[in-house]
């Protein structure tokens, strides 16, 4: 029991790490540098930045696939038996998705 709370206490203190900040200005990846198109994770650190002040539209605006990315990372954190299931269909998704970004560009 004392192992849930621990991580309940990690995952509040992370949200509220993520609600207080704004991601920084980081610089352009290099796939998005070598190629000039958008690369299947960029915007990602945006997305759930906006995700955790509940900014849904401006998540998706970000990146289509940022609730995804929550979910797994709940998931990584929890260590939760049934997100095993999860993890490779939602590799097919982003691998999709990252290959539609680079090609409409």
């Amino acid at each position: 029991m004392r192992n849930v709370g621990l991580r309940m206490a990690a995952m509040a203190c992370g949200m509220a790490v993520l609600c207080l900040c704004t991601p920084l200005e980081l610089p352009v990846c290099a796939f998005r540098g070598l190629t000039g198109r958008l690369c299947p994770l960029c915007g990602l650190t945006h997305a759930i930045f906006a995700l955790a002040k509940g900014h849904f539209g401006e998540a998706m605006h970000w990146h289509a696939l940022s609730p995804l990315a929550v979910l797994l990372l709940v998931g990584v954190l929890w260590n939760a038996p049934r997100m095993a299931r999860v993890w490779m269909p939602s590799l097919v998704v982003f691998t999709a998705y990252g290959v539609l970004r680079i090609v409409a560009g």
